[in-house]
């Protein structure tokens, strides 16, 4: 049974901040259009940190601040604390708030999910899904060295979080294995991944290169060092973090920082040593095209997932179900209901931050299996071929279906389902009719923790980037009205959790 109309956060982020003027006709159009999208489903958090999270013990420390691992007192999940010390910088703040602005928008299975976060007048808060397994860099410090087989896991999971970055109009710019967390490690053998910290992450437009050196130096591109780069920069990452996997070395390496730099800027790795000559020709290949010196002539990260290499790979194993989990997901996403956009806010909010449950992970990867392009959306034609393909319905049966379940998902109607709204339609809402749960999304949406839901917090939620319009406004009201059934002008907890109620029931 499906649970809620939301809009795809589709659009590039560069697109997105193209139009800042509050007064043009794009913005007011916003401003008067109620739209469910991740600006509120991760918002700043009301409350003392403290009260809401346990601290367990100190992940890392840095420059930046500390991360801790902590336990949510009411969910009992364990979630990282990023903690960053405020500065009287202006520049620092604004790096600060636009990492977390680039959190928010992204939304795909192999990058890591923000939370919430908090801010007081000394500290930032950011709160993320936790990796129980660490770094790719201390399995690298173990292990040493890595079979193809492992390695094509890895990296085709680190490439389809690139893909997705690059359509979003995002150059990661320190990609590195401190900068992957190990979600899980499969019997086989076989790490699940996930992308971090998007702190020197930039907003690019195409055919517009950076100037600002960025990254840390092994993994850093020649252009990077010449101060004249774009995106590809990611794909040079990944092919050193690829040729260290199967070599145990980085391609280039010197005493100091400034002779890995003349080995960059040099562009040539060994390819002489006893690792590199046992390779397969389709390793081999893989790694001259991320590492070629021209970043015109580079591999891009959708002709590396569709390179050669993958193909003896074990990457069916990334995204397995069984045909009876596929069939059931569908149907769930058949079922698939619009609710009032409040409900379905609540509903996402839920989906949001249990990310880690079997459904979500089920739903998650056959999503993942879905998406042909790789470009971390489905279209139409691609949802269409999997209802083909696994319910056995024609070319127009199926049409119509997801025709259907595009007029209730893709409610921006720019004609893609991200990651998370597919998810959403495939899980059944009864797994969070309970009082944890419940209370925690009550929580969310009331952020003075007077203990009712107000107006004035819905549209504050709401409203996170502009001023809601009189058109939003009313129909906000409105739909604040239908679920506060003693008409006291403000929704509780008993009115709220009869929201969840409610939707199961149907």
């Amino acid at each position: 049974m499906g649970i809620c109309e939301s809009s795809s956060n589709s659009s590039q982020i560069s697109n997105q901040n193209q139009n800042q003027n509050p007064t043009s006709s794009s913005q007011r159009q916003r401003q008067d259009t109620l739209m469910l999208n991740n600006d509120i489903i991760v918002s700043s958090s009301g409350g003392n940190i403290d009260d809401i999270y346990e601290k367990q013990k100190l992940l890392g420390e840095g420059s930046y601040g500390k991360v801790w691992l902590v336990k949510h007192k009411m969910l009992q999940k364990l979630f990282a604390l990023k903690i960053i010390k405020r500065k009287n910088d202006i520049y620092f703040n604004n790096k600060v708030q636009k990492e977390i602005q680039i959190l928010k928008k992204l939304d795909h299975p192999f990058i890591l999910k923000i939370i919430e976060f908090h801010s007081t007048n000394t500290e930032y808060h950011i709160i993320t899904d936790f990796c129980q397994n660490g770094e790719l860099y201390t399995e690298i410090t173990h292990k040493g060295t890595f079979t193809e087989r492992e390695a094509s896991f890895i990296l085709y999971q680190i490439l389809l979080a690139i893909r997705y970055c690059h359509k979003m109009g995002i150059v990661h710019r320190d990609i590195k294995p401190e900068n992957i967390m190990i979600e899980k490690k499969e019997p086989n053998g076989l790490l699940r991944v996930k992308l971090i910290d998007f702190g020197v992450a930039k907003i690019f437009s195409l055919n517009v290169n950076h100037k600002t050196m960025a990254g840390s130096s092994i993994y850093m591109a020649p252009e990077v060092l010449r101060a004249n780069y774009n995106e590809s920069c990611d794909l040079w990452s990944i092919g050193v973090i690829l040729y260290i996997l199967l070599i145990g070395q980085p391609p280039f390496f010197g005493k100091n920082e400034n002779e890995i730099f003349q080995a960059i800027k040099y562009g040539k790795y060994d390819i002489s040593n006893k690792q590199y000559l046992s390779l397969s020709q389709n390793a081999k290949d893989l790694i001259s095209k991320l590492l070629k010196y021209n970043p015109q002539e580079r591999i891009t990260a959708f002709e590396a997932l569709n390179h050669p290499w993958f193909n003896t790979a074990d990457i069916i194993n990334i995204n397995y179900l069984p045909n009876e989990k596929i069939i059931q997901l569908l149907l769930n996403l058949d079922k698939y209901k619009s609710y009032n956009i409040i409900k379905c806010a609540i509903l996402a909010y839920l989906v949001h931050i249990n990310s880690d449950i079997k459904e979500y992970i089920e739903a998650g990867k056959l999503f993942n299996s879905l998406d042909i392009d790789h470009d971390g959306k489905l279209d139409k034609n691609e949802l269409i071929n999997g209802f083909m393909k696994y319910l056995n319905l024609s070319q127009s049966d199926s049409t119509k279906k997801v025709n259907d379940i595009f007029i209730n998902i893709d409610s921006d109607k720019n004609g893609l389902i991200s990651s998370e709204e597919f998810i959403r339609g495939c899980i059944s809402p009864d797994i969070f009719y309970s009082t944890n749960y419940l209370k925690v999304a009550f929580d969310h949406f009331d952020k003075n923790r007077d203990g009712n839901v107000s107006i004035n917090e819905m549209e504050e939620i709401f409203g996170q980037n502009s001023e809601l319009g009189s058109k939003a406004k009313m129909e906000l009201q409105n739909l604040f009205n239908q679920i506060d059934v003693n008409k006291d002008g403000f929704i509780s907890f008993d009115e709220f959790s009869s929201v969840i109620k409610g939707i199961i029931a149907n």
